[in-house]
């Protein structure tokens, strides 16, 4: 009896796959071309080995087993993926592609962070240190994405102690143009800054669906204190909760 393995449906469909792109990401400069080199793996085989390895977690070594490819090759051919911003720029190719079939509307747009332990759970190079409210050493993904059809505008990873909102205009001016029909800029109370409230409304003419976090005044409240306090932090937002809603989807 011949056992033949059955490897999950994404991995299949990864491995009809190929990116041409790649190619012309990598093309040696002519000084690299006269340094020379034996010619090795296509980059493109390369990228989807890699691709393969990101979406299924496997370690280098299962990668290896199932491509051909060695171990060795796998680790140099990521460190010169990150070392050349290949992975970058393949992003932005699909980001252009995106826009080009409609896939991005950008009327309503949404930002966010996700926090990932280090995969040791010690603290790693670009860790930084511990976070105390994730209990662990991580890395931060903050993404800003196309409410109506989910489709991923913009990316930055950050260490795992960066705080969200400083990382917001920067993610704004990475997608900036994408972003020339956008009507609402969607985020959640960590992203209550009044800087980031006016650059939406200025560079993008467009409104912040942020919620106003509370204020704690104890002994000193007063009415008309808390109403100046909320009206001045409204401008420039929306507060209808159908648009928030849109966030929570």
């Amino acid at each position: 009896m011949t056992f033949v393995p059955k490897l999950p449906q994404k991995i299949q469909y990864f491995s009809t796959l190929s990116f041409p792109e790649i190619t012309t990401f990598c093309q040696k400069s002519s000084v690299e071309k006269f340094i020379g080199g034996r010619p090795g793996y296509a980059k493109a085989v390369l990228f989807r080995a890699l691709l393969i390895k990101k979406v299924t977690n496997w370690s280098y070594r299962s990668i290896s087993e199932i491509t051909g490819i060695s171990h060795s090759t796998l680790v140099r051919a990521n460190q010169y993926f990150l070392r050349k911003n290949i992975y970058e720029k393949y992003f932005i190719f699909l980001v252009k592609q995106g826009y080009k079939k409609a896939l991005i509307k950008g009327k309503y747009v949404a930002m966010d962070s996700s926090f990932v332990h280090t995969f040791s759970k010690k603290g790693e190079i670009g860790s930084e240190g511990w976070n105390d409210h994730k209990k662990g050493y991580g890395f931060k993904l903050h993404l800003l994405i196309d409410c109506e059809t989910n489709f991923p505008i913009s990316v930055s990873i950050t260490n795992g102690l960066a705080h969200d909102s400083t990382l917001a205009i920067p993610l704004l001016k990475k997608a900036r143009y994408w972003l020339k029909k956008t009507d609402y800029v969607l985020a959640d109370k960590g992203y209550d800054w009044g800087e980031l409230v006016n650059w939406i409304v200025q560079k993008l003419d467009a409104k912040a669906g942020i919620p106003i976090k509370k204020k704690k005044y104890g002994k000193n409240y007063s009415w008309g204190a808390s109403t100046n306090y909320f009206t001045l932090k409204a401008k420039g937002r929306t507060l209808k909760k159908s648009i928030y809603n849109r966030l929570l989807r």
